[in-house]
C-alpha cells in the first residue's frame, strides 16, 4: 500500500485533486492537511472511522462546505473560491448521492426526476420523458414513474435517487454510504449501477464501511485517519500493506 505522500505522483488524466486541505470545526480540527487525485473514469473508495470527515471530503466537492485552507480542484479548477452561482455549475457535473436517497417526499418519483432537468436544462417535455423512461428502464425501475417515495423499498429509494443525481449525467458522482442498510441483492445492484457508470468513464469517489462494496467496484482505496490520507493504493496493495492501521480497519477493528 503506497504513503499518500508519494502515491499520486506522476498520476494522468486527473479529475479531482484535494491540496493540503484543512478543516476546523470550533475547536476540533477535522482536517490536518488531506491531499489525494482521482482520475478520470476511477472508483477511488474512501475509508476511515467514525468522525474521520469522510462526509466532510464529499461535500466539499461540491461547495457545500469550504475548507480553512487548502484547494479542491474539478478538472483543475479550484472550487473553493467561487460564490454560490458558480457552484451551480459544478453541481451540474458533480452529482452526490445522499445515504437516504433524499427524495422529495411529496413527488412521485417521475417528478423527482424531472425536477432537476426542468430546473437545468432547456429540454422540451417530451425530452424529459424519453430521458427518464431510459434511466428507469437503465435501473430496472420501469412502471413506479407515480409511485409516492414513501411507497418504495429502501433498495428501490436508493436506487431512485441514484438515477434522479445522474439524469443530468454528471462526470462525477459521489457516493455517501450507498449500501448502508440494504440487504444483499439491493447490494448487488447499486454495485452493479456503480459499475455501469464507470464504463461510461464517470469519475467516483465512493465512502463507505462496506468492504465487499469496496473491493466490488473500486480501482483505489485510500484510508483517511487523524486528518490526513493516512494510505492510498490498489486493492492488491490493499490486501499484501503492512499498515497496521489499514489492516484493523479492514478487519472491522477500531483504528
Amino acid at each position: 500500500m503506497a504513503n499518500a505522500s508519494n502515491a499520486d505522483k506522476g498520476i494522468g488524466d486527473v479529475k479531482v485533486e484535494f491540496r493540503g486541505f484543512k478543516k476546523r470545526f470550533g475547536s476540533k480540527l477535522v482536517h490536518k492537511d488531506v491531499s489525494f487525485k482521482v482520475r478520470k473514469g476511477e472508483c477511488l473508495g474512501l475509508l476511515g472511522g467514525s468522525g474521520a470527515g469522510k462526509s466532510v471530503i464529499l461535500r466539499s466537492m461540491i461547495g457545500l462546505e469550504k475548507p480553512d485552507e487548502g484547494q479542491v480542484l474539478i478538472d483543475g479548477v479550484d472550487i473553493v473560491p467561487m460564490k454560490e452561482q458558480e457552484l451551480i455549475d459544478v453541481r451540474k457535473k458533480v452529482a452526490y448521492v445522499f445515504q437516504n436517497g433524499a427524495l422529495f417526499d411529496s413527488m412521485s418519483v417521475y417528478e423527482n426526476l424531472a425536477y432537476p432537468l426542468r430546473a437545468h436544462t432547456k429540454l422540451t417535455e417530451d425530452e424529459i420523458r424519453r430521458r427518464i423512461k431510459e434511466q428507469l428502464e437503465e435501473f430496472g425501475l420501469e412502471g413506479n414513474e407515480n409511485v409516492m417515495p414513501a411507497n418504495l423499498s429502501g433498495g428501490m429509494q436508493k436506487r431512485v435517487g441514484l438515477a434522479r443525481s445522474i439524469i443530468l449525467q454528471p462526470s462525477v458522482v459521489l457516493y455517501d454510504e450507498p449500501t448502508a442498510g440494504l440487504d444483499p441483492y439491493n447490494t448487488i445492484r447499486i454495485q452493479e449501477m456503480i459499475l455501469r457508470l464507470k464504463t461510461k468513464g464517470v469519475t467516483s469517489v465512493f465512502v463507505t464501511h462496506d468492504m465487499p462494496s469496496v473491493f466490488a467496484v473500486c480501482d483505489r482505496i485510500a484510508l483517511l485517519l487523524e486528518g490526513r490520507i493516512q494510505s492510498i493504493g490498489t486493492r492488491a496493495e490493499l490486501e499484501t500493506s503492512t499498515d497496521s492501521h489499514l489492516n484493523r480497519f479492514v478487519r472491522g477493528e477500531e483504528i
